[in-house]
């Protein structure tokens, strides 16, 4: 072992300063020596990896494998190549050999378990950890087995007997019985095992409560001091399960709203709802939660006060007759807790339940109560929230332009008010202001909605960015801005402030659709691939990073978060959002391909795999979408603010459908491949859904048209091949070449018609719809060169008798005018658009419209003119970056 040290000590020197050049020199120089140094050539393939030489590594690391290294240096170096690959199988397989060679070494044996587990492969897993329990007596192998098991167990249809569950319990339970389950995670594990289990509640509950729970201080885990009242209340025992939630909320945590959900269970379950009024439970529950609030003197927490209305609240719901007392616990609330921001978020639940009298009584009596004095930080709190409960019961909807923009003055003015108390606040922090500003541009943008004026959405922009000044971490703002810039058609404003917000790990999937959906439509090719790609992070660092989380729960018997892992794992796998950002980029990387000849080598080595479409894999996909994230006050019947920014419908399945079919019907089309069942399904799933109006009012107009016009395509395509076929075959049932032409001239006639567009206006602004319009016509007529070039090739390649279908070469030329056509359309409308969008046309033409004769105060000020103007001149930049692409994108693509 030391004379291979020595060997490799200079590899390892090289390597560790980065130095992989001489690192890849000398492992060259000691294989001439000895070509089967394997720990070289893998220390090797480690360096190609490093250099970023992925593909040479992998060939390397295939060449080590037929050899079945069994020392753990290779071993080691290799897993690190083949993980950083993603490339899980094989290091199964070396492991498993050496294992097998060296039956006594248990790291290699423990090796092999941990590349099972990073697979998922559960059943391997068992057997693995079995065999490690036998060689070497440790305890945890074996609850490393009993998790494998439930693992699998978890898998088994609720319809069908769950042998697994049954074959780990027992184990468990010998184990039990031997005295070995000695953790709290140990028993954790036995519990999920048992409550995987049909009505074994009982039995979950008497292993809590038994000597197990008492030796592992059970009652001392929260998760397990809840699991216990849940048990409790499922298997009837009302009072014990009060006790305990009495127990937690009056000893532990007042505020814990679980066990307070939990206690309300014991006291409306078991009583019928006629019953309830005279019931003592009743008013047990109203003695309780009043004594719990009355011991929260300083610094009261929420929590009790809370439960009191809760209570209320389903007393009402039950039996009706309540709502004053109701009514009175939620004033009372809002005077303990009105200047906390969380105190709309506790209430607007409440509030949207009682009736439209009630709700407006409600805000009357906190207007009466505290007036509008913000003298204080504290009272500006208060005022702001409650004027985010006034607009929430609707006392600013359905106002007229005048009295919203008299509203959105009297905001502003209130922002201003507030921002002289946060002038010494750090600058992480946000002003306590930031809100009133947020709902002016809430009201702007419902006033944009209502007259379909663009000018309340630059004012909203020129606030909001005025904010975000005093407020540079205030993420609210920063999602107002985004959306708005989209509807603008301002794509790089939108993406400039989208990279401020540090977005992180997960947030790629959950937040990322903010910025990614329908990235292409603004023509920025380059931009949104970048975008796209950035959000794609969080897909390979969950390949790389998750399974070695699910490695340490083994590693440490952290078996109660094993689950959790496994959970984030399929979560990021199965993700819809995944799923759309990868059709987006084939877009995005087809449409990078400005030449027909590269497009199609683009298609033709596209990878399938992951384009499915069908009901399972549809139906499997996980929407982590988080639309919630952005403020809203908007009545509870009313589209949210996140809604009303949406500059189209929300991306879904309909959507990823489309999207799938063009690829995969293209892809065909360029390798020129016989028209098979495949190609039939494509076709016929892409007329289903480009002629069912259910479908398509997810899709925008521009969607729908290119839907039906690869239809048509695809269609000539198949006629077409058929053609050919019977000709060069001779068939009986082959068909005059007049009559294929005519058919394929009838179906590229219709996409040429739908191919036809109305000039788009120039109105001073080119909001996202006029991009949308110019950047699919010009992505239409990139798949239509593409379906072009396969058709004449078809007959070039294929037709044993070129000259029969002279006539269909015809008619292919004659629509290949049409798409030069469409893309000169898409020229001289980026050429008008193009004067718009120059710094000077800006400041005599939407700059002065902007100012001219407003009636917000924002604009009007002299203070806000250089921001006003900056902000437009960059919305008209951005709308130049889109025109000058599309100017080049829809030039070179003239065939």
């Amino acid at each position: 072992m030391a004379d291979l040290e020595k060997k490799l000590r200079p590899i390892y020197d090289a390597l560790e300063v980065g130095n992989y050049r001489e690192g890849i020199l000398l492992c060259t120089k000691a294989l001439k020596r000895q070509p089967d140094f394997h720990a070289a050539k893998a220390l090797k393939a480690l360096a190609l990896e490093r250099s970023g030489k992925m593909n040479e590594a992998l060939a390397l690391c295939e060449e080590i494998q037929w050899a079945k290294p069994t020392d753990e240096t290779t071993l080691r170096t290799l897993s690190m190549v083949l993980k950083s690959a993603g490339k899980y199988e094989p290091m199964i397989k070396l492991y498993e050999n050496a294992s097998k060679a060296y039956p006594k070494n248990e790291n290699l044996a423990t090796q092999w378990f941990m590349s099972l587990a990073r697979t998922l492969d559960f059943k391997g897993q068992q057997m693995a950890a079995l065999q490690l329990h036998k060689n070497f007596k440790r305890t945890n192998y074996m609850f490393w087995a009993i998790m494998s098991i439930t693992l699998q167990g978890q898998n088994v249809p609720a319809n069908q007997p769950n042998v697994l569950y049954q074959l780990a319990e027992r184990m468990m339970a010998k184990l039990n019985t031997e005295g070995k389950v000695q953790t709290i995670e140990e028993l954790q594990l036995y519990l999920i095992i048992l409550l995987g289990q049909k009505d074994r509640h009982a039995d979950a509950l008497a292993l809590l409560e038994g000597e197990i729970g008492i030796k592992t201080k059970a009652i001392e885990n929260v998760e397990l001091r809840h699991m216990r009242i849940e048990l409790l209340i499922k298997t009837g025992r009302w009072k014990d399960a009060r006790d305990a939630a009495v127990s937690i909320l009056k000893d532990s945590n007042s505020d814990d709203w679980r066990t307070i959900l939990q206690y309300f269970d014991t006291i409306f379950l078991p009583v019928q709802d006629a019953d309830l009024l005279a019931s003592e439970n009743l008013a047990e529950a109203r003695t309780f939660t009043t004594e719990l609030a009355k011991n929260e003197t300083k610094n009261p927490k929420r929590g009790p006060f809370l439960a009191q209305i809760e209570l209320e609240k389903r007393v009402q719901e039950k039996i009706g007759n309540n709502k004053d007392k109701v009514m009175d616990l939620l004033i009372s609330y809002f005077n303990i807790f009105g200047s906390k921001t969380c105190c709309f978020e506790d209430l607007s639940s409440y509030i949207a339940n009682l009736t439209k009298e009630d709700s407006l009584d409600f805000c009357k009596r906190l207007r009466d109560t505290h007036g509008e004095k913000a003298e204080t930080v504290k009272q500006i709190c208060i005022q702001i929230n409650i004027t985010r409960f006034e607009h929430f019961v609707g006392l600013h909807s359905g106002l007229s332009s005048t009295e919203i923009t008299n509203i959105v003055n009297k905001l502003w003015k209130l922002y201003e008010d507030a921002l002289p108390f946060g002038k010494d606040l750090e600058e992480t922090e946000r002003q306590y202001g930031d809100d009133y500003a947020i709902m002016a541009a809430h009201l702007l943008i419902s006033l944009h909605k209502q007259t379909k004026s663009y000018f309340p959405l630059l004012t909203a922009v020129f606030m909001m960015e005025h904010a975000l000044n005093a407020s540079k971490h205030n993420y609210q703002l920063k999602l107002v801005l985004i959306r708005v810039y989209e509807l603008l058609g301002a794509f790089s404003c939108a993406t400039a402030i989208y990279n401020t917000m540090g977005i992180k790990h997960v947030q790629h999937d959950t937040l990322s659709h903010f910025i990614t959906d329908r990235a292409v439509s603004f023509g920025q090719f380059n931009d949104a691939l970048n975008q796209l790609y950035g959000a794609h992070e969080i897909y390979h660092s969950n390949e790389a990073e998750t399974p070695e989380m699910i490695l340490q729960a083994y590693k440490y018997s952290t078996f109660s978060k094993m689950q959790e892992f496994i959970e984030f794992q399929s979560r990021l796998e199965n993700s819809l959002q995944k799923m759309i950002a990868d059709r987006e980029l084939i877009r995005l990387e087809l449409l990078k391909e400005d030449s027909v000849s590269r497009a199609i080598t683009y298609l033709k080595e596209l990878e399938l795999g992951n384009l499915k479409y069908d009901d399972k894999f549809c139906e499997s996909r996980i929407d982590n979408r988080d639309t919630s994230v952005m403020l809203n006050w908007n009545a509870k019947d009313t589209p949210s603010v996140e809604m009303l920014t949406r500059p189209a419908a929300r991306l879904g399945r309909v959507w990823m459908t489309l999207f799938t079919l063009v690829p995969c019907l293209l892809k065909h089309m360029a390798h020129l491949s016989p028209v098979d069942a495949e190609y039939e399904r494509l076709v016929d799933t892409l007329e289903n859904l480009a002629h069912d109006e259910t479908k398509t009012a997810e899709l925008t107009g521009e969607e729908v048209k290119l839907a039906k016009i690869v239809l048509q395509v695809a269609k000539a395509y198949k006629v077409l091949f058929a053609a050919i076929t019977a000709q060069n075959s001779n068939s009986a049932s082959k068909e005059e070449p007049s009559a294929t032409a005519a058919k394929i001239k009838e179906l590229l006639a219709a996409a040429g018609l739908a191919l036809k567009r109305e000039p788009v206006k120039s109105t001073g602004l080119l909001p996202w719809q006029s991009l949308n319009t110019l950047t699919l016509s010009v992505e239409t007529v990139s798949y239509l060169n593409v379906a072009n070039h396969c058709l004449l090739e078809l007959i070039a390649t294929k037709a044993n008798k070129k000259a029969t279908f002279k006539a269909v070469n015809t008619v292919v030329q004659d629509f290949m005018g049409q798409c030069r056509q469409a893309l000169q359309s898409v020229q001289t409308d980026v050429t008008a658009l193009r004067n718009i969008a120059k710094p000077d046309r800006i400041r005599s033409g939407l700059l002065y419209e902007i100012c001219d004769g407003s009636l917000i105060d924002f604009i009007r000020s002299p203070n806000n003119q250089a921001l006003i103007e900056d902000k437009t001149l960059k919305i008209g930049a951005s709308w130049m970056n889109s025109l000058v692409n599309l100017q080049q994108e829809s030039t070179s693509r003239v065939v």
